[in-house]
């Protein structure tokens, strides 16, 4: 049986694909995790999104054109802090 690591993108996302992890700060209970993710794998660029309630923290794995501050300000327009 052959493990696949999971730090390569899928197969989906294009190879110019980056991960970008940013805490959260102002998330109250699971049902915010629902709601960021949607918000956020809504942004065109976007391949995949997890964000953990219990580390406050968010992964999101998207093109490159897609900027970092765009990510950071689609957060806080859902009423969180991102850092």
């Amino acid at each position: 049986m052959t493990a696949t690591p999971t730090s390569i993108p899928s197969r989906c996302a294009p190879e110019a694909s980056l991960r970008t992890h940013i805490r959260i700060v102002g998330m109250n209970c699971p049902k915010c995790v629902v709601g960021l993710e949607a918000t956020l794998a809504a942004l065109p660029g976007v391949h995949r999104v997890t964000v953990h309630f219990e580390h406050g923290d968010a992964e999101i794995e998207h093109d490159a054109a897609l900027a970092r501050e765009r990510l950071l300000e689609t957060v806080e327009a859902a009423g969180y802090d991102a850092v």
